[in-house]
């Protein structure tokens, strides 16, 4: 891309945050940005009182958030209704299901919400919210495991009036030299994460001069991009569900985010309001339109200057709930047409293909500068010996080690286009997770991109030899597709000594507790491996309540490595399966039948699959595997390994409660 073009593209990004600002902050129900945004979350609701995407039910996350946004511009959740049903009444069909869940965010944002809307968390729909997050506490005063958890339980319980303290003195024990907070322990630094800590601890009695909370707003200071906004972190792209969770910890702090100002001119404010359409939604990202009635959400709270916990204010007359959007449909964000001459190689024959989305593209000669937006297709290529063309990789993509050293343009799903037109690829590689706004933005940029979507082992191989037959290596990909098809028949035939058929579990989560079911990666493997998914009911990954696994009783229990979603050093899945105490009578913690798995070779969709099928096999079979003796292998810590691995259920990262990102 030549500096005049990069120019006229980073100008057409720049131009909408500038041109729009913001007079005054806070913002109020009579400025008509809030006017558009409730009117729009309107349009959200549904039937049953709750709030849900287009063409979605009503969901417990997506309802609170809704509810707090409504109660920070003054409303009143009762006053909400769809036919005659209130987001109130929506509030008390969903108790039993948090408690069922027994997540440690849920139950602290079910009782934000509950103090927001006004009812006592201490006694709804028959239960004591307050006793059962306070249950969540450890003896070294966190609550749940992590940061991020123990952030939502501090907030949560000091708008509930309760002492905190001890959860504080964790929090404040946790911050990293930069200022910042990660969200978990010993994760890097982030600015949703800092952002959320920053209000909790200042919900927690932490005055607002404190070092703790200079030294977080200061690296949120450093964390400012040029356009005004934050991205959560690495090279993603800015958000708005960033930027708001910054507003709001500004706020709390007693700064004013209209004073940061960058160099061209943009705040915080100004960079959340760009992302608003005219249909009064907000886009996750300036090409994103991702989870709209979410963003929205998110984006009042901050937009009205209410960090959280949101508490009602007294004496304040409800403001009466909008109409509902005529036609909530999102449009697709401003797009330039325009990018240089791709850098081919026109000695070869021209070739055209047909990716997992049955979109035809053509390929005039083989790629010389590839950008992969996935790990596991970062993987493909370098195991086809294409790693000299790979020229931009996400933040996730860490296998092999060469990777880590190429440049990075973004997160798994939040793209930063910038980054990726300043690659200049004649081929983008990109994968569901990426979403089809993106993929489609690249697309009228000029850009070819490859769409990959494997569903089973099978996919996979299939994807390999798409990407060799997409690059000119179709020798290198079947060479690798039949060393994967020799492994797997190998196993087949080692695990056809067993006389049992154990049921089997594959933890990804425990907060609350996800698994792997039918339509997985990992349910196929369990098939090969002579084994049965105990959790076939579940569709692809899903959260099940403490019961159904208990009830359940697997025999043997595969739990990903590290701390699950990648970061920390200890393997926080593996200690809570036999540690906890609900646990105990299991069969497979009875038998010792508790496995790690490392995150990065179970759940990506890349030649490594088959390490983790050999790796399960020899787990559920050892009796079949003599040669190894039993041994465990040891699992690999890789940092943000099953956020890498499965953005591409980008609603996961949602509703584990990690602020939108």
């Amino acid at each position: 891309m030549n500096t005049k073009f990069l120019l006229f593209f980073l100008t057409l990004l720049i131009v909408p945050c500038i041109a729009v600002t913001a007079a005054a902050y806070p913002l109020t129900v009579g400025n008509a940005e809030v006017e558009d945004a409730l009117g729009y979350l309107a349009s959200c609701q549904q039937a049953d009182g709750g709030f849900a995407e287009e063409g979605e039910e009503s969901s417990p996350a997506l309802s609170t958030w809704a509810i707090l946004a409504i109660v920070s511009a003054g409303g009143d959740p009762d006053q909400w209704s769809r036919g005659g049903v209130s987001a109130g009444d929506y509030l008390r069909t969903v108790a039993d299901e948090t408690v069922a869940i027994d997540g440690t965010s849920e139950t602290a944002k079910l009782v934000c919400t509950l103090v927001a809307a006004g009812e006592d968390p201490r006694n709804f729909e028959g239960h004591d919210f307050i006793a059962l997050l306070q249950a969540k506490q450890q003896a070294d005063g966190r609550y749940g495991e992590h940061i991020y958890t123990t952030n939502w339980a501090i907030i949560a319980l000091s708008a509930a009036g309760k002492d905190v303290s001890g959860g504080v003195l964790w929090l404040k024990s946790q911050q990293n030299e930069d200022g910042g907070f990660g969200w978990t322990v010993g994760g890097e630094s982030d600015c949703d994460d800092t952002a959320s800590a920053i209000e909790a601890l200042i919900a927690g009695g932490i005055p607002q001069d404190a070092p703790a909370i200079r030294d977080a707003v200061a690296y949120l200071k450093s964390r400012q991009q040029a356009d005004g906004g934050f991205n959560y972190g690495g090279s993603s792209a800015t958000n708005s569900a960033s930027d708001a969770w910054v507003i709001q910890a500004l706020v709390a702090a007693g700064e004013d985010p209209l004073t940061w100002t960058t160099a061209t001119g943009n705040t915080p404010v100004s960079h959340l309001l760009s992302f608003q359409a005219d249909e009064g939604y907000f886009r996750w990202t300036s090409v994103l339109t991702d989870l709209p009635c979410k963003m929205t959400a998110t984006a009042i709270p901050a937009l009205t200057g209410r960090p959280f916990p949101v508490i009602p204010v007294k004496g304040a007359v409800p403001v009466a709930p909008p109409e509902a959007a005529a036609t909530p449909v999102p449009t697709e964000a401003p797009s330039v047409s325009a990018k240089d001459t791709p850098v081919f190689d026109s000695s070869a024959d021209s070739r055209t293909i047909t990716d997992d989305f049955g979109r035809e593209l053509s390929l005039p000669a083989p790629p010389r500068r590839i950008v992969s937006l996935a790990p596991a297709n970062t993987e493909i290529l370098y195991a086809l010996g294409l790693g000299d063309r790979v020229v931009g990789v996400t933040d996730y993509c860490n296998y092999p080690e060469a990777a880590l050293g190429v440049d990075k343009v973004g997160g798994y799903s939040s793209v930063n286009i910038e980054k990726v037109l300043q690659a200049k690829p004649d081929l983008v590689i990109a994968a569901f997770g990426n979403t089809e706004e993106v993929i489609t933005h690249l697309e009228n940029l000029g850009i070819t991109v490859l769409a990959l979507n494997p569903a089973s082992i099978e996919d996979v191989t299939d994807n390999i030899l798409l990407v060799g037959e997409a690059t000119w290596a179709d020798d290198e990909a079947a060479a690798v597709v039949a060393d994967m098809q020799a492994r797997i028949d190998a196993v087949k035939t080692a695990v056809a000594c067993a006389d049992t058929t154990p049921s089997v579990v594959h933890m990804v989560w425990n907060d609350p507790i996800w698994v792997s079911g039918s339509g997985s990666f990992q349910d196929e493997m369990f098939a090969i491996a002579g084994a049965t998914n105990a959790f076939s009911s579940v569709q692809g990954w899903e959260i099940v309540s403490m019961e159904e696994f208990i009830v359940t009783d697997p025999d043997v229990i595969i739990a990903n490595s590290g701390a699950g979603m990648g970061g920390g050093n200890y393997d926080i899945l593996y200690r809570y399966v036999t540690e906890e105490p609900r646990f105990q009578g299991l069969s497979a913690v009875q038998n010792d039948r508790v496995y790690l798995v490392d995150s990065d070779i179970i759940d990506r969709g890349s030649p490594r699959i088959v390490d983790a099928l050999e790796v399960v096999a020899r787990d559920i079979h050892p009796e079949c595997f003599p040669e190894d003796n039993g041994a465990q292998p040891v699992p690999t810590q890789s940092p943000a390994s099953f956020i890498g691995a499965l953005a591409a259920v980008t609603v996961l990262g949602y509703c584990l409660g990690r602020q939108g990102k």
